[in-house]
């Protein structure tokens, strides 16, 4: 149990300090940054106040106020998909209460994916949901509890924290070249190999044979005869 508790810490720090992280990157024009209250109301979520988006409600000693809720997983589905929850709720200081008005949810890319007004208001403690408390904190305590940052816009501070939860880049991976071949080394002394001889293309017919014409002697010639056997000389009679 205490191994589960100091990892769930653990987690709730790493989380915390990437959605600091990148709050910190939104650049706001001085001229019309506000500020806004961002409270970890959750494991897994953020609300998000506008410090001058509180207005009174005519008639009564009661507030009224928008919220933003950011959810790392807004339709409870596998992987999670983030998303966030508008809610404009109003705020009995006095009593301690509080009770929501109407609220949408909405996806990461902004589209609609439920609205609803409430059709019967009724009141509720302020610390019955993380998420109520935190914005009952910044409407009637005026303090914040988490972290104060400027913007030119909720949407900006919204998307800042959905970018919390996106897990890191991938290593981009070496470029892989093709490697020279290399011939094998020879014995020294061993004669070169030599080169396979070029085949002949298909179809080619081999070249005719040389045939060297016989001597013929010219016509109306006659070959010369050999000269006449010396006769031996007769021996004399005894």
């Amino acid at each position: 149990m205490g191994s589960k508790l100091a990892q769930m810490r653990r987690n709730f720090r790493l989380t915390t300090a990437a959605a600091l992280a990148g709050l910190a990157a939104l650049a706001a024009t001085p001229a019309a940054a506000r500020i806004f209250y961002v409270i970890q109301s959750g494991p897994d979520s953020w609300t998000v106040m506008d410090a001058q988006g509180v207005e009174p409600v005519p008639g009564t000693v009661f507030r009224k106020a928008w919220a933003v809720r950011v959810q790392r997983n807004i339709l409870a589905g596998d992987p999670p998909q983030p998303g966030y929850v508008r809610t404009l709720s109003e705020y009995d200081c006095d009593a301690h209460r509080t009770r929501w008005r109407e609220f949408t949810v909405f996806s990461r890319s902004g589209a609609t994916l439920v609205s609803k007004v409430n059709p019967n208001p009724e009141w509720g403690p302020s610390d019955e949901a993380g998420d109520t408390y935190a914005a009952y904190r910044v409407i009637c305590e005026g303090v914040g509890g988490g972290a104060v940052v400027a913007a030119d816009s909720v949407a900006k501070v919204v998307i800042g924290l959905m970018g919390a939860w996106d897990p890191p880049p991938a290593a981009a991976l070496p470029a892989i070249t093709a490697a020279t071949p290399v011939a094998p080394a020879t014995k020294p002394g061993a004669a070169a190999a030599k080169p396979p001889a070029a085949a002949k293309p298909p179809g080619a017919k081999p070249a005719p044979a040389k045939v060297t014409p016989a001597k013929v002697a010219p016509t109306g010639t006659t070959a010369a005869k050999p000269p006449p056997a010396k006769a031996a000389p007769a021996k004399p009679k005894a």
